[in-house]
């Protein structure tokens, strides 16, 4: 058995080839894909895999705690592994989503007693380096 599969069984999920799969491919990227492009990635290898199952599947990683949404920036809804505390910040021309470090302690919500977060996400919008530079002329 995989460790990804493992993993599954542990949480109580069979690890159907596809699911294995959809995790697999979720996990090492860094690119926080939405499920339309973890469906086109895995299109080639699973030509069966339904936009559906994609969907199901991710929601069932997401209360099982393997992995994450990220909002960003409107409606778009990404998916990241990483369960570690982390932000990430959306580049405005490029699109593509970076990863920045930073602790529990660094940033945690002020909220009144009784209310008990979920999900707290530090989310930044801007340009990237790449982005950033002056462009050559």
């Amino acid at each position: 058995m995989t460790k990804v599969a493992a993993l599954l069984e542990g949480r109580g999920l069979r690890p159907s080839h596809q699911r294995v799969r959809i995790y697999e491919v979720l996990a090492a990227t860094k690119a926080h894909p939405s499920a339309e492009d973890l469906w086109q990635a895995l299109q080639p290898e699973l030509p069966t895999l339904s936009r559906t199952t994609v969907y199901n599947t991710l929601a069932s990683f997401l209360g099982l705690g393997l992995a994450k949404p990220i909002y960003i920036q409107g409606e778009e809804l990404r998916y990241d592994a990483d369960m570690e505390s982390h932000g990430h910040f959306r580049c405005r021309s490029c699109g593509r989503v970076y990863d920045f470090p930073f602790g529990e302690a660094e940033y945690r919500p002020r909220l009144d007693p009784g209310f008990v977060p979920e999900l707290v996400q530090l989310a930044c919008v801007g340009l990237c380096s790449g982005c950033a530079k002056p462009r050559e002329g």
